[in-house]
């Protein structure tokens, strides 16, 4: 994008030789850029791949603190800023050597973690580093951003857990999708410079290129010129947008699809080298038994721990914060449609997975959560959009619906209640055109709404964070989104914000597009009809005697 903007100061000039010459020069010196690190990652493609196991709670609260060398580059590397700066150059000279990044002629001559604070996000702790290097050449950065895990300290140690426990393999599959996909995929994506982490401690850590947004630091600019980064945006703040919010997730659909595509046409790799090195489904497609469907009860949480709950999600939507949802939440008609609908999906929850991942047309490579935080805008000079998407814990092959649910759960419900059509034929379209098989939009529309009634699910039994954050008593004082505790991160966060964006846009689901009809359909068309099963009964859902 630097380039590009360069070259327009050339469109004076009286030569057009000279500045097709320059064009020309310009072309060939991101060609040869682009060759190293196209070397770069066919070097790590060629190696063993290798692989994550997983890693119980109680080691990362025993070793969390360990020093460990990393699975891939097999150095100990530090994991906080601080022990960054107490690591040194001569360290990250090392790192950058093993990991490729930088050619063993050149070395970091100097490191410092800047004061500049950078939050947002739910699942890692994040800084910016400026480096030199006794060499300086084009395509080399000086300025850095590295993440790291959440400390285990009182504020942020359930979401450390959450990440590096429950949400396992997922720092690992980021790390690995920069080290083997930089060049592969389909979009720009920040220049990655080293990342590792320890299977016995998961404490990792990943340092790329920093994207030059123009608000970085709180720095406010009322107009940009073309190519100047926007942004950074934060999950859950569409209004902060510069431009129309359909523009921004229409691009994120047809970049969504186009990662897909990449997968089926082969440009990712092999099937063979795609399933040594990114996750792909848990149990072969449409084997009920290995999905984990029951036939004679819940194969969801169990009936009373759901009830329980969802107890504690009503008081907290009906009652606690009722301003912040639809009038229509404090009604016991809709309580009732709640509590049902999502006690038979907790009952169906494994079977609803078994469906959604049967079909293969409908299972890619993509990313887990390309909300609009996990990409980064400019506008060409004819006014276009481009982006660019980091962030890739947990890339890899899952039902496209299940991901495009996770693309939209933080915006603005009446956003996609208008567009609902348009952005997943966008993702159709795209991903047929990057060499996917063209899908049916009814399917995909119903894969997005039953992984709703999923996202729901998680977001209520998330309701006790959120009163750990804002005590009970304390929410009637807190007007609307744009308070301060609700508008800021706090403890760096933004997973009160994501909390409350998503179970309004999932109640809103329910009673304003129907999902719950979606769900009565996969009941009678899918486990009775396809898959010749009895329904399971109000007993089996509820737990009752």
């Amino acid at each position: 994008a630097k380039q590009n903007q360069s070259l327009r100061a050339f469109a004076n000039q009286a030569s057009v030789e000279e500045l097709l010459a320059k064009q020309e020069e310009a072309k060939k010196a991101e060609e040869a850029l682009i060759k190293q690190l196209d070397e770069r990652c066919e070097a790590e493609r060629k190696k063993p791949s290798i692989s994550w196991s997983p890693v119980p709670l109680e080691a990362v609260t025993e070793k969390h603190k360990k020093k460990s060398p990393g699975m891939f580059y097999g150095l100990e590397f530090p994991w906080t800023s601080q022990m960054l700066q107490d690591f040194g150059a001569k360290w990250l000279t090392e790192a950058f050597h093993k990991a490729g990044s930088l050619e063993s002629t050149n070395r970091v001559t100097s490191l410092k973690v800047e004061d500049t604070k950078v939050t947002g996000g739910n699942n890692a702790g994040k800084f910016l580093i400026t480096v030199k290097y006794a060499k300086e050449r084009e395509g080399l950065h000086t300025k850095l951003f590295a993440k790291v895990p959440f400390a285990m300290t009182k504020e942020t140690k359930q979401d450390r857990l959450s990440s590096s426990v429950l949400k396992q393999p997922m720092d690992f599959c980021e790390i690995n999708t920069y080290r083997l996909a930089e060049t592969k995929l389909p979009t720009p994506t920040p220049k990655f410079y080293y990342g590792d982490i320890s299977n016995e401690t998961t404490n990792y850590i990943i340092i790329t290129e920093r994207v030059p947004f123009v608000g970085m630091g709180g720095r406010k600019k009322a107009h940009l010129n073309p190519y100047e980064v926007e942004g950074p945006y934060d999950k859950c703040k569409d209004y902060e947008l510069r431009g129309d919010p359909k523009e921004y997730y229409s691009l994120i659909m047809e970049v969504s699809g186009r990662i897909a595509g990449a997968d089926k046409s082969g440009r990712m790799g092999t099937k063979e080298f795609v399933q040594h090195n990114f996750p792909t489904l848990r149990a072969p497609p449409g084997d009920l038994r290995a999905w984990g469907a029951n036939p004679t009860g819940p194969s969801g949480s169990a009936p009373q721990a759901r009830q329980s709950q969802l107890r504690i999600g009503i008081q907290f939507f009906s009652q606690t914060a009722a301003h912040f949802f639809p009038s229509y939440a404090v009604k016991q008609e809709f309580i009732d449609k709640f509590t049902d609908t999502l006690m038979k999906f907790s009952a169906y929850m494994m079977e609803i997975e078994c469906w959604k991942h049967e079909d293969l047309d409908y299972v890619a490579l993509s990313h887990a959560n390309l909300n609009v935080d996990n990409a980064y805008y400019w506008r060409d000079e004819a006014g276009k959009l481009c982006c660019g998407v980091l962030d890739w814990g947990g890339f890899g092959q899952s039902c496209l619906g299940h991901k495009l649910w996770w693309y939209f759960n933080c915006s603005e419900f009446e956003l996609l209640k208008d567009n609902f059509e348009h952005f997943f034929k966008t993702f159709i379209d795209s991903y047929h055109e990057s060499g996917g098989p063209k899908l049916d939009l009814k399917t995909l529309e119903r894969m997005v709404k039953l992984t709703c009634l999923q996202n729901l699910s998680v977001m209520v039994a998330a309701v006790p964070d959120c009163l750990r954050q804002i005590p009970a008593q304390d929410w009637a004082s807190v007007k609307d989104r744009k308070d301060k505790r609700i508008d800021d991160n706090l403890g760096d966060k933004s997973t009160l914000r994501t909390t409350l964006r998503s179970m309004d846009n999932g109640l809103r689901m329910i009673e304003e597009i129907g999902i719950d009809r979606d769900l009565q359909w996969f009941i009678d068309e899918i486990w009775v009809k396809k898959y010749n099963q009895q329904p399971k009964t109000r007993a089996m859902i509820f737990g009752e005697d």
